[in-house]
């Protein structure tokens, strides 16, 4: 790990700095590390401002469920962590495991996996993939 900074990232920061304090946004508060905000909606200044935040126009947090900042600030440390181009963050292993399958595949794809799967996986390989017209094949992986 070098010391020096580095042209390709931004900010003047050398890299063990980024490591530590890079991808935090600070609130209107401006607390000294990543505020954790504990909520599902987001205020809006007019109901043109929401439509507009929601149609995508404007880039907004609109829904917890779809990005939040405490999430988006983890995204963000992990990727210059990893030195990736971009980072994912799901609530779970399994929502992990079919975003990588999904975005990989489409209808008329096969997957061919080992029976002895850990149980979720099994599910989403047999009985989630084909709602998808994905064909899924087990086999006995020994």
């Amino acid at each position: 790990m070098s010391d020096t900074p580095d042209a390709t990232r931004p900010g003047p920061w050398r890299r063990q700095t980024e490591l530590v304090r890079g991808g935090t946004a600070r609130s209107a508060f401006g607390e000294t590390s990543e505020a954790i905000f504990m909520t599902s909606g987001y205020v809006y200044d007019t109901a043109e401002q929401a439509e507009a935040a929601f149609k995508g126009d404007i880039e907004r947090f609109v829904y917890s469920r779809y990005a939040n900042p405490t999430v988006s600030m983890f995204e963000e440390r992990l990727r210059l962590l990893e030195g990736a181009e971009a980072c994912r963050a799901t609530a779970s292993g399994m929502a992990a495991v079919f975003a990588a399958l999904i975005c990989q595949l489409e209808a008329g794809d096969r997957v061919v996996a080992a029976r002895a799967l850990f149980g979720s996986c099994h599910y989403i390989i047999a009985e989630i993939l084909p709602r998808f017209e994905i064909e899924t094949v087990l086999i006995d992986g020994t």
